[in-house]
C-alpha cells in the first residue's frame, strides 16, 4: 500500500489528473454548452502548460517555481480563460 501512496502524492501524478479534468471539461462545454465548438489551438493550452512543467521539472526539481500546486492551478486558470474567451 505504501507504494500505491507513493505513486498517488507524486506531482506527476496531480499534474496529469488536473490536464485530463480540464480537457473532459473543455469538451464537455464546447459540445454542450457553447453555440460553436473550441478550436484545436486553444484546446491545446492547459496540456501545453503541463508540458512546460514538465520541461522545468526535468531541469530543476526542486526549485520554487516548480511546486505543482502552482502548476495545477495554472492549468485551471487556463481552462477557465479559454473557456471564458469562447462565451464572449
Amino acid at each position: 500500500m505504501s507504494k500505491f501512496k507513493e505513486i498517488i502524492r507524486s506531482g506527476h501524478v496531480h499534474i496529469a489528473m488536473a490536464t485530463g479534468i480540464s480537457i473532459i471539461v473543455m469538451a464537455y462545454v464546447s459540445k454542450r454548452v457553447l453555440p460553436e465548438p473550441i478550436g484545436y489551438l486553444p484546446l491545446a493550452i492547459p496540456p501545453f502548460v503541463m508540458t512546460i512543467y514538465e520541461a522545468l521539472v526535468s531541469k530543476e526539481k526542486y526549485a520554487r517555481y516548480c511546486k505543482t500546486s502552482y502548476w495545477v492551478a495554472g492549468i485551471f486558470a487556463a481552462t477557465i480563460i479559454v473557456i471564458g474567451a469562447h462565451l464572449i
